[in-house]
């Protein structure tokens, strides 16, 4: 085994962070730093206080988590992989418990979004939105707080000894959440990947983005997302996140010179190896 490494995660022990944190680096020691915040994942990468981040990016049932791409934009970091995690929520509650007893579910706001078929069936249940799941549980379980449940993984059940009253609550089974590793920009030394994610502004001309992307389609770049996000106090004017992945046959350098000659700004938020989707 390898060296312990330090890896940022949004939530405690047992999150979904943490699960992917463990899953991308099997075969190192690891020692993950909770935080509070997506901003505190990125400034302790930023701050070198941690080797690597995990933030997730996309929820395959609630879309994309805009507001992170502004962070990956405004510090020093550079995304370096990808990992996708199937998500499994279960209701869980202290032992003893049951479905009838609860009157307040406590989680994460995406957990709730991805739980809402199920809550709707139990309009009981109280919701509260809190900064994590696993955070939830470990609350409960500490404090003994009965009539409460968190939406929480499996890990998180056993981790602090807390029933399952629901399990696999989430809306659709095929739920996963995509999640960028995440490293100090002046620290990577070579970009290899054969995917990248890119953010641009384009100038106000009629036909713009029909030009952008023919700069993809000419250097043979598939396009596996595109989005575009209001650029605060600009009225009108949007930035496209745009990933990228290519063959050898692709000319991405090529893309990068083009584009920076017809857009307004280019940035290359990181280049990585993609991942495999759960099936």
């Amino acid at each position: 085994m390898e060296k312990n490494i330090r890896v940022a995660i949004q939530g405690g022990i047992a999150s979904f962070h943490d699960l992917a944190a463990r899953q991308y680096f099997p075969d190192h020691s690891l020692k993950p730093v909770a935080c509070k915040t997506f901003k505190q994942v990125v400034m302790a990468v930023e701050e070198k206080a941690v080797d690597y981040g995990m933030m997730a990016i996309e929820n395959s049932l609630v879309g994309s988590i805009l507001p992170n791409y502004s962070l990956l934009q405004r510090y020093p970091v550079t995304i370096v992989g990808e990992y996708y995690l199937a998500i499994h929520h279960h209701l869980l509650a202290l032992p003893g418990q049951k479905l009838s007893d609860i009157t307040i579910v406590r989680s994460h706001p995406m957990a709730l979004q991805q739980c809402s078929d199920f809550l709707e069936v139990h309009p009981h249940l109280q919701q509260l939105e809190w900064y994590d799941t696993a955070e939830s549980a470990r609350e409960i379980a500490e404090k003994k707080e009965e009539g409460i449940a968190a939406i929480a993984s499996d890990l998180a059940a056993k981790t602090y000894q807390l029933e399952i009253l629901a399990a696999n609550i989430e809306n659709l089974a095929s739920n996963y959440t995509r999640f960028f590793v995440l490293a100090k920009k002046d620290e990577v030394e070579t970009r290899t990947g054969n995917k990248a994610s890119v953010i641009f502004q384009l100038r106000h001309e009629v036909g713009a983005l029909a030009d952008a992307l023919q700069i993809f389609k000419e250097n043979r770049l598939n396009l596996t997302l595109i989005q575009s996000v209001p650029i605060p106090g600009r009225p009108n004017e949007y930035r496209f996140q745009v990933d990228v992945e290519w063959l050898e046959n692709s000319d991405f350098e090529q893309a990068v010179i083009q584009a920076k000659n017809k857009m307004r700004e280019f940035q290359i938020l990181g280049i990585y190896r993609k991942a495999q989707i759960p099936s």
